[in-house]
């Protein structure tokens, strides 16, 4: 018995040929599209890897940069807008992520003033920087700027790794000095450990902010967020209270005490009566009290001055930091 061979069926040559052509232009346009394989490796004008914007925002997607609303004032030195994205063109569903730079210029002590950055009390600070959910800044040089502190900031996406964010505003701030001529010998490195921050909790009444003998009037609530440098107590009347009551606040980082004194308004002995530098054990140490509006509005109601609620408290923080007893 015969057996007829089987035969195989095959694609002429010319639609084998077309179909591998159109698989790699599909493939192409994926990476293309969704990927950043075949991307930009600098952004924001160099001053922004790829990789380290990749590490940030880590969905899928292609990334792309673009100039930010204040691109306008950018020098080529420290003063820069730039908005990053990351968004996958064909999977729907995705949502396009965003981590927004920018190389500013503001009073050496912006941090712990209570005006367009987040409460003291509210973020994790570090040498020469700090970081809270979806918002981070790193200093630059002192001699990068004139009569501010020169400083580069992020707004990223809240789940962001807040080390990844640290470490790609590092690299940005050494190159944004290394363009404008300012840097230091030796780069500063980020930061290896963000700590997080710190919960409210009850306070004492006889001892608000872990320090004893230290009395704030209505103040129920505390979080105290503690660093080798740095050391912020922010108050509130209830659980929940959006407006703090008072925010008090110690740093002896060398980096943010640089950009103090040489900032428009520092006298020797600080900006105003709650906004001060003193010698400390032979370091430089600002000490700072931002009232809230609660705060504010109970001065007329029995609540002490400002002036000696944070006499008060420098008296009773200085021996963590090695003061002079009055």
């Amino acid at each position: 018995m015969t057996t007829t061979p089987r035969r195989t069926a095959t694609l002429p040559r010319k639609t084998l040929v077309a179909a591998v052509a159109a698989v790699t232009v599909l493939g192409g346009l994926h990476l293309w599209l969704n990927t950043n394989v075949l991307g930009d490796s600098a952004l924001c004008g160099g001053l922004v890897t790829a990789e380290a914007a990749e590490s940030v925002l880590t969905g899928a997607g292609r990334i792309s940069d673009r100039p930010g609303p204040r691109s306008g004032a950018d020098d080529g030195k420290t003063q820069f807008d730039c908005v990053i994205e990351r968004g996958a063109a064909a999977l729907p569903g995705s949502e396009t992520q965003t981590l927004h730079l920018q190389g500013t210029s503001e009073r050496g002590d912006f941090a712990f003033t209570g005006s367009r950055f987040p409460d003291a009390s509210t973020v994790t600070f570090f040498k020469g920087g700090g970081a809270g959910p979806g918002r981070a800044w790193v200093l630059l040089p002192a001699a990068c700027t004139d009569r501010q502190a020169g400083l580069v900031e992020a707004y990223a996406p809240e789940d962001a790794d807040p080390a990844k964010v640290v470490e790609l505003l590092t690299d940005t701030a050494n190159r944004v000095s290394d363009r404008t001529g300012c840097a230091l010998p030796t780069p500063p490195a980020a930061s290896d450990r963000v700590a997080p921050v710190m919960p409210r909790q009850q306070a004492i009444s006889t001892g608000v902010c872990g320090l004893p003998g230290f009395i704030v009037p209505e103040a129920r609530v505390q979080s105290v967020q503690v660093s080798g440098i740095s050391w912020v107590c922010g108050t509130a009347t209830a659980e929940g209270e959006t407006a703090d009551y008072a925010t008090f606040s110690v740093t002896q980082d060398p980096a943010v005490i640089e950009g103090i004194r040489k900032s428009e308004g520092f006298t020797g002995q600080g900006f105003d009566a709650t906004h001060t530098v003193s010698d400390c054990s032979g370091k430089a140490t600002y000490f700072a009290m931002e009232p809230g509006p609660r705060y504010t509005e109970s001065i007329g109601t029995g609540a002490p001055a400002p002036k000696d609620l944070f006499n008060a408290f420098t008296e009773k923080v200085g021996a963590k930091f090695g003061c002079p007893t009055p």
